[in-house]
């Protein structure tokens, strides 16, 4: 597998990486200020940035790559938070109530990430009302994520509707194209990992992509995902526990 080679950017207020939404979209101002506070790093898969219960010393800014947000028990299970994208900042919610860090975050693709110790970055907040703005809005995308998979797991009754309400998502966030009501994307992820996305085992996710495959709900080639029909997927969600998939 070939690894993403990354352009590293060090200069904030030059930087080609922004887009609408991304932590970094402030004011010139106040990214010439974050310029001079921040510490520019470069990680490889497998890197971990901080775990769950160590003291908050900073935040992370996602330039590029992706990490996963994870919890562990403590018999060894892991369940996957959430997968961070460029644009995010990540230990936020931590490093403001002055507490230790909620989850374990470890790098899933490399990464160049910009790191604020905490004082500097309460600092730029105090005195940049744009950086604090993007802040409660970023704590408010993450309250809304946390809500919405406690709301669907919750809500879920079989470990196959689970599944379903996974790949659901990643309709809404990466599908890069639609016809005729399929959804095209790429799936990054491990069996493993998704199976810790949902609290289940590596083994009933095999069979249930296998499930899914059969009923022509999905088609896999290599990491190439095509939902056929989202509505019926859609329907998995709801299905009492113990119902066939098929539909």
């Amino acid at each position: 597998m070939t690894l993403p080679i990354l352009n590293v950017e060090h200069k904030c207020p030059e930087c080609g990486l922004q887009k609408d939404g991304f932590f970094c979209s402030v004011s010139e101002h106040s990214l010439d200020l974050f310029q001079v506070t921040k510490i520019t790093n470069t990680y490889p898969s497998g890197s971990m940035l901080f775990i769950e219960g160590q003291p908050a010393n900073g935040v992370y800014i996602l330039c590029q790559g992706s990490v996963k947000l994870y919890t562990c028990s403590q018999d060894g299970k892991v369940v996957i938070l959430h997968i961070a994208k460029p644009g995010e900042i990540l230990g936020l919610s931590a490093v403001v109530a002055g507490g230790e860090y909620e989850v374990s975050a470890e790098v899933i693709e490399p990464c160049q990430i910009n790191y604020v110790r905490r004082k500097e970055f309460l600092d730029l907040m105090e005195k940049r009302s744009d950086i604090a703005m993007r802040a409660v809005e970023h704590l408010s995308q993450q309250y809304y994520d946390a809500y919405d998979q406690i709301r669907s797991f919750g809500l879920t009754n079989s470990v196959a509707g689970k599944l379903a309400g996974l790949m659901l998502s990643w309709c809404r966030e990466n599908g890069n194209g639609k016809s005729n009501g399929a959804v095209k994307l790429k799936l990054p992820f491990t069996h493993e990992e998704i199976a810790e996305m949902i609290g289940t085992s590596r083994e009933t996710v095999t069979r249930l992509l296998k499930d899914f495959r059969q009923n022509e709900l999905i088609s896999l080639k290599g990491s190439d995902l095509l939902i056929h029909d989202p509505e019926r997927l859609r329907s998995v969600v709801s299905r009492p526990r113990g119902s066939r998939s098929r539909s």
